[in-house]
């Protein structure tokens, strides 16, 4: 009963605030737009005006399938994985900071409740508010869909679990900060700067993955190239293929060196963008979305592509590998992350004096 009653109360103080409602509605805003965009035989249309379009029309896909993947490019990936987060942020980044602020302290420390519990009861209100900013659009979109695109998709509501986790890999680092510096604008700032650092690692991740990956494939194919007996390459091309594998297996260190840094850095991390892309997978198959309009949306832009191996199998192995990190890596991962963000937090709150 005191658990509930520190956070129906640390709720009512969040409600409270102007800035609660906005981010709510901003929220329906968004989703107004989402409703206001529609597909014909033409093109697409928004409020009411037509824009003739070759691959957005109902000849290419249906309105279903249109929606679908609307809310898959746009809802997840611009408004949940970007612009809500970071409203959400602005609205919850007090939390921490208000619940050691001079005075307020006092009070609530004399209630006879244990500190960890009282730390973890603020920091699950925060988390309540982006489940509650997701639950309303995910609704709105789910009877959009279902009014617009004849299609009444349950799986939309899997945003609700997964999008949060994904936000409270930033709000322990926030509520972690807050707590060390007792400051709101502190506490954002560098959440917002640490997100930055933690893509840049990913992207880095990525991309030298990539880079090692088309190197790998080179030095394969070249030598497959070589020893093929019953095609021998004439002089002019055993050649070429020859000073490529040189050139491959010069490179090939610096590849693994680089890779290796960002890795091991990238391993400690929690893995934001891999959580939305594990959202991304299980929406698409469980709308059963046309392979063809699938593509290879989750491997990335090609920045590397080995010279003798083909494109497409070059896409096979960057898409087969990043399956390979099953989603309890991911979740494992990040939730270690969390866990040790968490632990600082509290670690501080108990010992310091108040």
């Amino acid at each position: 009963m005191q658990t509930i009653a520190i956070f129906v109360a640390a709720y009512r103080e969040l409600s409270a605030r102007r800035l609660f409602w906005l981010a709510l509605g901003t929220t329906l805003l968004v989703v107004g737009i989402f409703a206001s965009v529609g597909i014909n035989e033409i093109g697409l249309t928004l409020f009411g005006l037509n824009g003739a379009s070759p691959f957005f029309n109902t000849n290419a896909m249906s309105p279903e399938t249109f929606y679908k993947l609307f809310f898959v490019k746009f809802g997840i990936e611009w408004w949940l994985g970007m612009l809500a987060t970071v409203l959400a942020l602005v609205t919850t980044c007090g939390i921490v900071p208000d619940l050691v602020a001079p005075g307020s302290i006092d009070l609530i420390l004399a209630k006879p409740i244990s500190r960890p519990r009282l730390f973890l009861t603020k920091y699950a209100t925060g988390l309540l508010f982006a489940a509650l900013q997701v639950l309303i659009f995910s609704t709105a979109v789910f009877f959009v869909i279902g009014i617009r695109g004849g299609a009444w998709e349950w799986a939309l509501f899997l945003a609700v679990p997964i999008v949060t986790f994904f936000y409270s890999l930033l709000f322990s680092i926030c509520a972690m900060v807050g707590m060390v510096t007792r400051s709101s604008i502190a506490s954002l700032i560098l959440t917002v700067m640490a997100w930055a650092a933690i893509s840049a690692v990913t992207f880095g991740e990525w991309l030298t993955n990539q880079g090692l990956l088309a190197n790998t494939m080179d030095i394969v194919a070249c030598e497959r190239v070589l020893a093929d007996t019953t095609k021998p390459p004439d002089e002019d091309r055993r050649a070429e293929v020859e000073e490529r594998l040189a050139h491959a297996m010069e490179s090939r260190p610096n590849w693994l060196t680089a890779h290796g840094w960002f890795y091991w850095i990238y391993v400690g991390l929690p893995k934001t963008a891999e959580t939305l892309d594990a959202m991304e997978r299980v929406l698409i198959d469980t709308a059963k979305i046309p392979s063809g309009l699938k593509g290879e949306a989750f491997s990335g832009p090609r920045v590397f592509e080995p010279n003798e191996a083909t494109v497409e199998e070059f896409q096979a192995a960057v898409h087969e590998q990043s399956a390979s990190r099953s989603l309890w890596w991911v979740l494992g991962t990040s939730l270690a992350f969390e866990a040790v963000m968490l632990w600082i937090a509290t670690a501080v709150f108990v010992r310091r004096d108040y």
